[in-house]
C-alpha cells in the first residue's frame, strides 16, 4: 500500500455538493478543550469491534482482510488532519510502541486515570478511534465509528462523535462492487483491491471530516478565530455517493445505537 497522504488531495476533489449540518458553536462543544489549550495528541490505536466472519469460504477470508485493513488504514490517517490544525501528533510508529507499554484496555482507559501518559511521554490528550460496525444495505456500505479525544490533565472528555458513514457502491449480482473510475483511480493508487479501496476510502473520508473540524491548535496565531463557527454535532451520518457528493445529516443517540448495536 503507497503512503496515504494522497488521501488528502481525493478528499478535496469529492466535496463538490456538501449540505451542511453543523451543532452548537465551537466554543461551547469544545469549551474544555479551549481551557486546557492541549498541544500534543497521542492516537491510540483502533479499537475495531466489527465483526468477522467465520472462515469457511474464500471470500470470508477476503472479507476479513478487507474490515483489518480498513481498521489500518482508520488509524494511518488520523494524524494527518490533527496536525494540519496545528497539534504535535505522536507518529503511527512512536504511537504503537507507546501502545505496547500500556496493559489497560481501551475501555478502562477511557474510564481511568491518563495523567502518566502527560507525565511520561508528554502527551495533553489521547484520541480514541473506534469502529463498531460494518454492514452492508442493497448498495450501501455502512459503517459505525466513534471518536473520543481525552485530557491527559483532567481525564474529561474533549470531544465525542459518533458517526455512522454511508458509501454508495454499486454491485453486479454476485455483489462484488463495480469498478467506478473515481474509486478505481484510489485503489490503484494505494495498490488495493476495489472492495477494500471502498472501505478504505470511506474511514478516510471521514476521520478527514470529522477531525478537522477541532478548533485551532492554541499554538498557532489563529487559536480561537474560529470560536464562533459551528462545531460538528454529537451524532450525525455522512453519505458519499457514486458520483463523489458528499451530504452530511444530523442523527440522533437513538438513530445510531438502533442501527449499530440493534440485533437484525
Amino acid at each position: 500500500m503507497k503512503k496515504y497522504f494522497t488521501f488528502i488531495a481525493l478528499a478535496t476533489l469529492t466535496m463538490v455538493a456538501l449540505i451542511g449540518c453543523k451543532g452548537a458553536k465551537k466554543s461551547v462543544q469544545y469549551g474544555d478543550l479551549y481551557s486546557e489549550k492541549p498541544l500534543t495528541i497521542y492516537v491510540a490505536p483502533v479499537t475495531d469491534h466489527a465483526e468477522r466472519r467465520e472462515v469457511k469460504y474464500p471470500g470470508d477470508t477476503k472479507y476479513n482482510n478487507e474490515l483489518d485493513l480498513a481498521a489500518k488504514y482508520m488509524y494511518q490517517t488520523t494524524q494527518k488532519p490533527i496536525a494540519r490544525l496545528g497539534y504535535y501528533v505522536i507518529g503511527p510508529t512512536a504511537g504503537m510502541q507507546i501502545a505496547a507499554e500500556e496493559t489497560r484496555s481501551t475501555s478502562k482507559m477511557m474510564t481511568g486515570d491518563l495523567k502518566s501518559y502527560k507525565n511520561d511521554y508528554g502527551i495533553d490528550a489521547i484520541l480514541f478511534p473506534i469502529i463498531h460496525k460494518w454492514k452492508q444495505n442493497k448498495e450501501e456500505w455502512i459503517v459505525y465509528v466513534e471518536y473520543v479525544l481525552v485530557s491527559t490533565k483532567t481525564n474529561s472528555e474533549l470531544m465525542h462523535t459518533w458517526v455512522k458513514a454511508t458509501k454508495e457502491v454499486k454491485t453486479n449480482f454476485k455483489g462484488v462492487p463495480l469498478t467506478m473510475k473515481f474509486d478505481n483511480d484510489f485503489a490503484d493508487d494505494m495498490e488495493m483491491s476495489n472492495a477494500s479501496a471502498q472501505r478504505c476510502f470511506l474511514v478516510g473520508q471521514v476521520n478527514d471530516y470529522v477531525l478537522r473540524n477541532l478548533p485551532t491548535s492554541s499554538d498557532r496565531r489563529q487559536f480561537e478565530d474560529d470560536k464562533y463557527f459551528k462545531a460538528n454535532p454529537a451524532y450525525f451520518s455522512y453519505y458519499f455517493s457514486t458520483e463523489g457528493d458528499i451530504e452530511i445529516s444530523t442523527s440522533t443517540m437513538d438513530d445510531y445505537e438502533e442501527g449499530c448495536f440493534v440485533e437484525e
